[in-house]
């Protein structure tokens, strides 16, 4: 039992760690911003997928890490995967698809980008895009945590994810100090009331533990005499 609450303890301590490093992270992003730029982790970018069009190499619900370019920044065609805006309607945001081709207008370079999944995007998107277009370019992706961190982004989510989980922390490490001072208060207890009993009243104590335990083999014995048939 000792050992399953150290387990369920450290697992406890763990996950509450893991939901403050993303939080953290997310927090970190939102302040170093720059006007006009997404959030960003010295220079790198968190997006959540949203859909499909990229299956097969990372699918939706995972994060995808870019790094925001730069003047060392290059885009290689069929292995570069970059992140730019589109809008649909009213709405912008941000997209991730590999660029498929390029070309070069005016001393310009363009990009034309495509989603892997060939059944969802079965032509390359309609607009060209320039290195300035390019938010971001993919690095590394992780499954499933993007899902939660749309979560958490909602109010439910950070109530869930982050306020009871603090909360939770706080009373489970305040139980554990009360604990350790009732332990530690009762073996002082314990150590004052040895040091108050003189040896003549162990003595005495022992003797009279002594003759109990005696009494109770003794009658222990009677019983099972009469128990038994004659």
């Amino acid at each position: 039992m000792k050992t399953w609450k150290k387990i369920g303890s450290i697992a406890l301590d763990l996950v509450i760690v893991l939901v403050f490093l993303v939080s953290a992270v997310l927090i970190v992003a939102n302040v170093t911003k720059e006007e006009g730029e997404q959030p960003n982790v010295f220079g790198y970018v968190i997006n959540s997928v949203q859909s499909e069009s990229m299956a097969g190499t990372f699918e939706k619900g995972s994060i995808v890490i870019a790094k925001i370019p730069d003047e060392s920044t290059q885009i290689v065609v069929g292995e570069s995967i970059i992140s730019f805006e589109q809008q649909q309607g009213d709405i912008i945001f941000m997209n991730t698809h590999r660029v498929v081709e390029s070309k070069e207008e005016n001393g310009r370079v363009y990009y034309r980008t495509q989603g892997d999944n060939r059944e969802m995007c079965p032509e390359p998107d309609r607009e060209w895009k320039a290195m300035g277009d390019v938010k971001a370019v993919y690095v590394t992706h992780v499954p499933f945590v993007g899902s939660v961190i749309d979560f958490i982004k909602k109010p439910v989510g950070f109530v869930l994810c982050l306020v009871l989980p603090l909360l939770a922390f706080i009373a489970y490490q305040i139980y554990k100090l009360v604990t350790i001072y009732m332990q530690a208060k009762k073996e002082e207890i314990l150590q004052e009331a040895k040091a108050g009993v003189s040896d003549d009243a162990k003595d005495a104590i022992i003797k009279e533990y002594l003759e109990k335990l005696k009494a109770e083999e003794a009658a222990k014995q009677s019983a099972d005499q009469d128990s038994k048939p004659e």
